[in-house]
């Protein structure tokens, strides 16, 4: 598994192929291959140098299983794979799909189930039937969807696992702080919902895109225009969903052109802020050793820590 690679080992295994482009090197204008791997570990970049005698057969595509030969090194902090073998995976090959490929810990089903129940337990009809709406409306999609191309839940299932985990946070927070629970509930469920047209993938989310609308318009915009489209919401709720889809990432550099402007606008920004730290944290986290400590993190924007006990 990626997680568990070590600096000079040498390693034979089956990955999916999450990028790969043709580039040239500065000097001798010589074509290689960089590729992003990646199994249900996590993903490393790779380089195949020698294209003609690394790869057999035909050169892979995004989203397709192959089988590696290659030697780990470290490239300024970070592993790399050195391919000297590549080539896809065949029916005759023995590998297990569900290892290669990254998705949520838990069954879609479930997690739907879940986000269905706090829709169903909203008190207030119009907020609860605007989310009965949404979920119903998008229920294919939402089973495989991811949350990012490359950041948080960047798998399969990963919009429905982000959104679980923030309503189950939320019911325990409710219990502490006095708010609105039918209003948060449905911001939650609603905050991201732009990003089932901001991103594209293919069926086992391997191959993580922004459509062309994602582009253009990102998922901040795609969800505003969404809530246009929600039958029998009265302005005034439309409103205040609205302004929690705008301002659930607080800052202008994240996104948001306003700042949270009620407590329920505020929490909701608070647990996708955390789901998304917590996730990032338990994603670099979980290869290190313990007492072992990182380099930097990009997500993050300093060192991870193993602590000891």
């Amino acid at each position: 598994m990626i997680s568990e690679l070590q600096k000079e080992q040498t390693v034979i295994g089956f990955f999916a192929v999450k990028e790969i482009m043709e580039k040239e090197t500065r000097e001798t204008r010589k074509k290689y291959l960089d590729l992003t791997l990646l199994d249900g570990s996590g993903q490393i970049n790779g380089k195949v140098w020698d294209i003609a005698d690394v790869i057999q057969g035909e050169i892979p595509g995004v989203g397709d299983i192959v089988k590696v030969d290659a030697l780990v090194q470290e490239y300024r902090g970070s592993l790399q794979l050195k391919v000297n073998k590549l080539r896809k995976a065949t029916d005759a090959d023995s590998y297990e799909k569900q290892k290669i490929i990254p998705a949520a810990p838990a069954p879609a089903e479930q997690m739907l189930e879940t986000i269905l129940r706090f829709a169903e337990e909203i008190a207030d009809q119009p907020l609860r039937a605007a989310c009965l709406h949404i979920i119903h409306k998008y229920k294919g999609q939402i089973m495989t969807h991811p949350a990012a191309k490359t950041r948080h839940h960047s798998y399969k299932s990963g919009w429905l696992q982000h959104v679980t985990t923030m309503l189950l946070v939320a019911e325990k927070l409710t219990t502490i702080y006095s708010c609105n629970k039918d209003l948060l509930y449905a911001g939650i469920i609603f905050h991201d919902i732009g990003k089932l047209q901001e991103l594209k993938s293919d069926q086992l989310c391997v191959g993580i895109e922004y459509s062309t609308v994602g582009e253009l318009l990102g998922h901040i915009s795609l969800g505003l225009a969404e809530m246009e489209t929600v039958p029998n919401l009265d302005s005034q709720r439309k409103h205040l969903l609205q302004h929690m889809i705008l301002s659930h990432h607080e800052n202008p550099e994240w996104g948001s052109p306003v700042k949270p402007m009620f407590k329920e606008a505020e929490l909701l920004h608070l647990l996708d802020l955390m789901d998304t730290r917590m996730f990032d944290f338990e994603k670099c986290t979980k290869p290190l050793e313990k007492g072992a400590l990182s380099g930097k993190v990009y997500e993050l924007d300093r060192k991870i820590y193993n602590p000891l006990i």
